[in-house]
């Protein structure tokens, strides 16, 4: 009976194209200024500070740890100079996206600030082991890492009208986990990231195992370590028992069963997740 449900809950979001976001309207402007023959970091900054926002996140974030240098950059040109426009823009949609993960209802809104604040979390995690691997760029791993959950806020509006589903966690947990690939997909290729569709469809498939190991794999890894301390975690499988974990070259295994790596850049991640949350 329930997953008749979560069938006709994926209908009415099909049938109401509003219930699906639309890409952030500055972020399809630096995309326009990133594909013109011309486009160059004055032509970034200029429509990064429109956006008092975005604007603070783009310094902070270009005199963070990660591009530390003894000159930091004094606006946001030298900002955009210095993490490059590709880089930037993806930054940017990264923040800019947050406005998905909102609603006018208080429950639901609670529900959502709980699915932004673990896709922040995956967000910057994917993006610190992208570094560790060859054909992943980080800032493509960031933003797979907060698409893979971009179809959540569309569901919990949803289920507003479902409040036998909304208002019981495993009812609701399971309706996500069931609906939560179809829909960000349909976002993913609204957006026209196709790229993406991949990672969204594979969201919690651990046993995932493409000839091609990408983002979609990155990001499961990703997953796991951000998942910790939350109920999801108990889901997750070990990371040895995971494909992708044997396939990406991510370093070694602490006695907990995480990533070395991610021990050492606990600072790093911290402060990362910090600007993309404030």
């Amino acid at each position: 009976m329930m997953q008749e449900e979560y069938g006709e809950i994926f209908q009415k979001i099909c049938r109401n194209k509003s219930l699906l976001p639309a890409i952030p309207d500055t972020g399809l402007k630096i995309l326009s200024a990133l594909n013109h023959p011309s486009g160059n970091a004055k032509m970034f900054a200029k429509i990064i500070e429109s956006d008092m926002g975005l604007s603070g996140f783009i310094l902070k974030t270009s005199r963070s740890l990660r591009y530390l240098t003894r000159v930091p950059p004094k606006g946001v040109e030298q900002a955009v100079a210095r993490m490059g426009l590709r880089e930037t823009y993806h930054l940017s949609l990264t923040f800019l996206s947050r406005s998905v993960f909102r609603s006018s209802s208080k429950l639901i809104e609670g529900y959502i600030k709980e699915a932004y604040k673990l896709s922040t979390k995956v967000a910057v995690i994917s993006y610190f082991l992208a570094e560790k691997t060859n054909g992943v760029a980080p800032s493509d791993a960031m933003l797979a890492g907060l698409f893979q959950d971009i179809g959540v806020p569309s569901i919990l509006a949803t289920l507003e009208a479902y409040p036998n589903i909304l208002q019981n966690d495993q009812n609701r947990k399971e309706c996500v986990d069931m609906l939560s690939p179809k829909v960000g997909a349909m976002i993913m290729k609204q957006w026209g990231f196709d790229v993406m569709v991949d990672v969204v469809k594979n969201r919690k498939n651990w046993l995932l195992d493409n000839k091609q190991t990408g983002l979609a794999e990155l990001v499961l890894i990703a997953r796991v370590h951000a998942a910790i301390g939350t109920p999801e975690f108990r889901e997750c499988p070990p990371l040895f028992k995971i494909p992708a974990f044997h396939k990406l070259n991510l370093g070694e295994l602490g006695p907990d069963n995480t990533l070395k790596t991610l021990s050492e850049s606990k600072e790093e991640l911290a402060e990362m997740e910090r600007l993309l949350a404030a």
